[in-house]
This record gives C-alpha cells, structure tokens and sequence, in this order.
C-alpha cells in the first residue's frame, strides 16, 4: 500500500506558502503613530511590569498554522490517496486439467486423465509448502474451477478432498471447451494476480503456446488408437446395407479386422420367427489419421484406398435385424469407440383395420404412402386389414380403426379409430363416439372453401394442412359434439375435422367424403392421413444412435415411457420429453401403451468421433494473459485532509484572537 497524489497538479498551491513567506518578508515591523507621552509611559510600565515571553511562541505558531493550511489546501488540491495493487505473488498457481473422452486412453492401466491429476496432487503439495495458492480448473464441456479457490496450506485438506472425487468420477465423455477453460482462469484468477502461473495438463499437442501459458502433454508415445467412427444400416432392394467408418491414430500403419455380428436377422415377430445370428468381417489396412469406409452389401463394388466392400452372400443378407455390433478387435490405448451397436431394425408394426361400405382407392393409396412415410420418420410399419364389403368389422385386435360411411354399433376400445364421413343415412353413429349428426347438406352449386376451426393453429395434425386448398360440394351436419374435440376444419360454423387425444378415447371425424371432395387431386392427399396417424402414434424416439451430449426426443403410446436403469419415468404430460446422455454405451426404454401393448426402445451413445484422434494437433490457445493488468485498490484520504484544514483554520483563529487581545 502506498501513498500517492491522483492529481499532481494540485501541488501547484504550494506556491501559495512562498506567497506568505514573501508577505511576511516585506510586511515592516513598525507603524508611524501620533500618541501622547502619557499613553507610552503607561504602555511601558505594562510591558516592564509584564513581557509575556510566549508572544514570539504565538506569532511562530500562527505562521506555522498558516503554512499548513496553505499545505492542506494544496494537498486536498492533489487528491491525496492510498493506492493498494492486489496479489502479485508468483506462487499462486492456477492448473488446468483436460477432460475430454480422449484423456480415457491409457497406459499400463492408468489414463491420461489419472496421469495429470497424480501429477497435480505432486505439484499442489509444494505450492502449499512454500506457502502459495493453488486453483484448479477442470475442462469439460462447461468448464468450472473446483472449489475451494486460491486454495493455501490452511484448506489444504479440503482441496485434495475434492480432488480425490474427481479422480473417482473420472472424465467427461464429451469434447473439453480449452479456451473457456483459459478465460474462466482469465476472469477468475488473472484479472486479480496476473502474476500467478497457469499450466495446462492436456493431451493436445499445441502449434504456438503463449509464451507465459505451460503445457503438459500427458498422453504417452506409445499410444495409438483404432475406432469405429459411424455406422449405418440402410434397407436397399429389400435387404440391408452396412456402411461403416473406420480410423486409426498414432500408428503409422494397421490390419484392423472389422467385425460385424447382426443378433436376431430376418426375424419376423408377427409370425413369431426368432431369427438367426450373422457374422461376417473385413480386414482393412489403415495408416495414420486416415479414415476408411467399409460397405457391406451384396455384390460388392470398386475399392481404392479409402474405400473397402464386401460381398455380402445370399445366406448372409438380412431384411430385419434386433441389434448388430460392428467392432475391431484391437490391443489398443482407448477401447471406448471400438464397438458401435445399430438398432431400429425391427420396425414397430401399427396393425390398421380399413372397413368401408363403399372401399376407397384414394383411403387406400393415402394409407400406403402414409406407411412409407411412417416408416421413414416414425420408425414403425402400417400393417393394413381391409374388411371385405359386407363383412363384419372387426372389433378388437388393432392398433387403428378407419370406417368410412358405415359406422360400428359401438367403437372398439383397444386403439385409435378414424370415422370418415359419419353419414346418418349409412347407419346410427355409435352413442360413445361424442358427437351426433342429424342431416347431410347438399349443395348443387359450386363447390366451397373450407376454413380454419377454432383450434387449428399450432396443432399437431393441422402442420400438413391448408384449408383454402380443400374443397367441398357435401358434408354431413354435425348438430353436437364433445368439448374435448378440437376443431381443425370447418365451414359456416360446422366442424368438417375434429379429433379427440385422451386416455378415454382418440379419435378423429372426418364429417365429409372424399368422393365429394378434391382430396384425391392434391398433390400432398395423403399428408392429411400420415398426420392424424402421427397425431395418434407419434415417433417414441426421434433416432437410434446419437453422440455424447446430443439432445433427442421421446413420446409415449400410453401413459409414461421408463428409462430402464437409470429411475427416471417420463410421464405422457411431459411428453414430447428431450433427454441428453452423458456417458456412451447402449440404453433401453420401456412403455406400456393405452391399450396394453409393451414396446421397447434401444438406444446406442456413441463418443464424439473427434475424440478418437488420440494424437490430434491443433493450432494454437489464446493467451489468457493479454490486457489483464493488477487490479488497483484506492483509499483516498479526502475526508482526513479536509479535517486537518479544519482544525487548522481554528487554530489559527484562536491564536490570532488571543494576539488582538
């Protein structure tokens, strides 16, 4: 802590003491006076029978008094402050340790991430000795600096304490934010003490280092890894093709024998056919840091240097999979992305029953590219029963019930059903379907525009939709209805579309046909089929396999989804619920939909593919030190100065009142 003036230029008041110096200098020291002789002889006799001797005292004190004041003024002028810098001592370290997926691979048993916490605890042990400060940071995806900070031999115990729960949880499996790392050390640390020492323990090798950051490279020479980096499975001709990629890294050559075992092939679960295990494999020669792809499908193709087939046999080609785990078998440094594991290969089956009076070949068009769509973006299959005209419908046993014209005598209760054109003069509408329908209007003019009902903006189903496009000539009147129905077309006041989502009942009432429609015209007919479905039977999971800390999707066909394992139940009014998974590995969902059906679900979490370079060099880090500059503290003694003139100014008035007497 030092003493300075923050306006120097205030000392310019000082000339004011050589002002009064120069007064007194010239100031003369008698005055001419008429008196009578009486009045000296008497003054005389005072002074010869009283001299005060503290008179010279007086008048020293008074021109004292009067330097310091002028002294304060000029001080006060100046901005007189105590300045303190903050800590400034280069035995405050700040270490900052790597914790990406990459920091898993390992030598001997022991990883990089455990190599540089050991190396850590070694280093914060002789900071505390010499009595410094320790702060570590750790780099994951949202770095954060463990607690406590600026950690001295005083908290000793409680920082290694901490630092024995990192070593148990071990890394991250994502990618580390470095440079949010060095800015959090920036802001934290280095804005107060940019003395202090920052050393990162990191297994990326760096081009230009700022040359006041230390790197510690803790990955081993001998390491090497081989990986799956990605895999698909993709249906072609009825059968599936495999397309794998695959690397290796910090070796400048390998055999690396691709195995693929695919569990459950061909199986067939609506007719009870178990299915059977392939396998088959592929060598392939990588060299360093280069990326192979490998596809398996029948007859094979043209390979080069990047690109590897084969030629998948007629005994080993597979229509239908449970899972398949694609791997290499290598005695290699990190294990994590050695095997990669594709589900979805057996499609959830949606068993619709179509029953009609009058069968429609647009209702049956629009179901076959609903399915197609269904099958790509909903991971499930339309398995359509038409009922033969004047056969009975059958009331149980489906996922989906479309009648059209001719309704039930009572709605099934074990899945979702669509009435298209609920006629009165077909036949009753059912007495627990929630609506009536009294009369068909008929119009032998033109045809009309239907409308946006009450609830059509923002709903599921209405996405596909554009009312202004449909037209109609004849609809039946719906006279009442349920308030649980949400009206999405309608004309003059008439619900045309409506659907009902509940555990009681879902259901959608289509209150025309589309034989007086353009329906079967437009372009996009059956957008309106695929999103009813939809409606009804959403994509539980909006994917099989996804990376470390990506987000996906879940919904549920009853009334909560499970994550088996990890006790988190997803319940229906959550849903659609998103989830991100942290650690890599293969997971499962299980549900029970309204209707009793079980599913579950497979999901594989693989490590981010970046994080398989082992041996990665990128450019270069940002200098956490540049523009940070010891914070300044400042005291200023204002008030304390402002008093002493104060004091003096009375001083002074009382020795010169005591002078005049």
């Amino acid at each position: 802590m030092t003493f300075e003036l923050l306006v120097p230029l205030g000392l310019l008041g000082l000339i004011g003491i050589a002002v009064l110096i120069l007064i007194y200098v010239i100031r003369p020291n008698y005055q001419a006076k008429h008196v009578t002789s009486t009045y000296i002889w008497k003054l005389s006799l005072n002074y010869k029978r009283k001299r005060p001797p503290v008179n010279k005292i007086r008048n020293i004190l008074i021109f004292i008094c009067q330097l310091l004041i002028l002294a304060s003024m000029a001080f006060l002028m100046a901005w007189p402050s105590l300045v303190e810098q903050t800590l400034t001592d280069e035995n405050d370290v700040v270490y900052i340790v790597d914790s990406s997926a990459s920091m898993y691979a390992e030598t001997d048993g022991v990883t990089r991430f455990d190599r540089a916490l050991q190396d850590i605890r070694g280093r914060a042990e002789n900071v505390f000795s010499t009595d410094g400060k320790v702060t570590l940071i750790v780099a994951d995806e949202k770095p954060h600096a463990i607690e406590p900070t600026r950690a001295d031999a005083s908290r000793r115990m409680r920082f290694l304490a901490e630092l024995d729960t990192l070593e148990e949880e071990g890394a991250s499996y994502h990618t580390s934010d470095i440079e949010a790392a060095l800015a959090l050390a920036k802001e934290t640390i280095l804005k107060t003490n940019p003395n202090a020492r920052l050393i990162l323990f990191t297994d990326t090798e760096y081009s230009y280092i700022p040359s006041r950051v230390q790197v510690e490279l803790v990955r081993d020479p001998g390491e090497w890894n081989a990986a799956i980096l990605d895999a698909k499975a993709e249906l072609q001709d009825g059968f599936y093709t495999l397309t794998v990629q695959v690397a290796c890294y910090g070796a400048v050559s390998q055999d690396l024998e691709v195995e693929v075992s695919v569990d459950g092939a061909n199986s067939i679960p609506a007719s009870e056919i178990a299915g059977e295990t392939i396998e088959f494999s592929k060598r392939v020669e990588c060299s360093d840091s280069d990326t192979k792809t490998v596809i398996f499908t029948s007859g094979g193709g043209t390979e080069d240097e990047n690109l590897f087939y084969y030629d998948v046999g007629d005994d080993q080609r597979f229509f239908s999979y449970e899972s398949i785990r694609i791997g290499v078998e290598a005695d290699d440094s990190y294990t994590i992305d050695n095997s990669f594991y594709l589900y979805g290969g057996q499609k959830e089956r949606l068993k619709v029953e179509y029953y009609s009076n009058d069968p429609n070949p647009f209702i049956q068009t629009a179901l076959a590219q609903a399915g197609n769509a269904l099958k790509t973006l909903n991971n499930f299959e339309l398995d359509v029963t038409e009922i033969k005209k004047g056969d009975e419908p059958i009331l149980e046993g489906f996922d989906l019930y479309i009648f059209e014209h001719l309704m039930p005598k009572e709605l099934p209760g074990d899945g979702a059903i669509i009435l298209l054109d609920p006629c009165p003069a077909f036949g009753p509408i059912p007495s627990d379907a929630g609506f009536r329908s009294d009369s068909i209007s008929n119009y032998t003019g033109d045809s009309f525009t239907l409308a946006e009902g009450d609830d059509f903006e923002g709903h599921p189903v209405t996405r596909f939709i554009d009312p202004s496009t449909i037209e109609l000539s004849l609809y039946d009147v719906i006279s009442s209805y349920d308030p649980s129905y949400d009206v999405l077309l309608s004309y003059d006041g008439d619900p045309l579309l409506m659907v009902r989502n509940d555990e009681e009942i879902k259901i959608a009432v289509m209150a025309f046909s589309v034989h007086y429609s353009n329906l079967p015209k437009l372009p996009e007919n059956f957008l309106l089929m695929y999103g009813i479905i939809d409606y009804f039977y959403p994509s539980i999971i909006s994917g099989n396999s996804f990376e470390v800390g990506e987000e996906f999707t879940l919904n549920t066909w009853g009334s909560e989804l499970t994550f088996v394992d990890h006790d988190k139940v997803f319940k229906a009014e959550e849903m659609p619920a998103t989830i991100v998974i942290d650690t890599p590995g293969s997971y499962y969902f299980e549900q029970s939909t309204y209707y009793g059906k079980d599913i579950t679900l497979e999901v594989f979490i693989n490590p981010p593919a970046e994080e398989s370079d082992i041996c990665k060099v990128v450019d270069s880090l940002t200098d956490p030190y540049e523009g940070t500059e010891p914070e300044i503290l400042i005291r200023d003694l204002l008030i304390i100065f402002a008093a002493i003139l104060v004091a003096l100014l009375f001083l002074e008035w009382f020795l010169q009142s005591r002078e005049n007497k």
